[in-house]
């Protein structure tokens, strides 16, 4: 399948959402613990806090990369590194669903660890995504447990609904 690998604008940041907003949809749902669908509705994809995240992640910078990944003009997939003071920071890291083993995402990670060849990679996870933790874990991520796991809450999900996560860490190999 050919596709398309660029840099990011803040011109993307319509088809950024709509690519975070199916994917969070399709995949974080979670009856367990109280998470679904609605959590990640167009409308609070659209709040203005949800906007201004989702515009920082697409900088270009000296210190934070967004690669796009497009099939024809279609956004299929994302992934954003930031640099750090003694690592990098893996965030945005999506591949749409019906887009997923067809070697998108290992375009994305290629680039990714092309950039950041001198400090390790870390991300934070939910622990209910188990098929990503396997992902990463089979690029060479491990848990990172020096780092306690963490409960996020969106402010715009209902009262007591939160996702426990998790921290991965890929270490350079020297």
């Amino acid at each position: 399948m050919k596709f398309l690998v660029r840099l990011a604008t803040i011109a993307d940041l319509p088809e950024y959402t709509n690519l975070l907003q199916e994917t969070y949809k399709n995949v974080y749902p979670n009856k367990k613990i109280g998470l679904t669908s609605e959590c990640f509705s167009e409308e609070i994809f659209n709040t203005s806090d949800t906007q201004e995240y989702l515009r920082s992640n697409l900088l270009v910078n000296e210190t934070q990369k967004c690669w796009l990944a497009f099939i024809n003009s279609e956004l299929v997939g994302s992934i954003t590194v930031v640099s750090r003071e003694k690592d990098y920071e893996l965030r945005g890291f999506y591949v749409k669903v019906k887009f997923q083993g067809k070697g998108i995402g290992k375009k994305l990670w290629k680039l990714v660890l092309d950039y950041t060849k001198a400090k390790d990679i870390t991300c934070d996870v939910y622990e209910h995504n188990i098929k990503t933790i396997e992902i990463y874990k089979r690029w060479g991520f491990d848990v990172d447990k020096a780092r306690k796991t963490f409960f996020r809450h969106w402010p715009e999900w209902p009262e007591g609904v939160k996702a426990e996560s998790i921290y991965m860490r890929y270490k350079v190999k020297k």
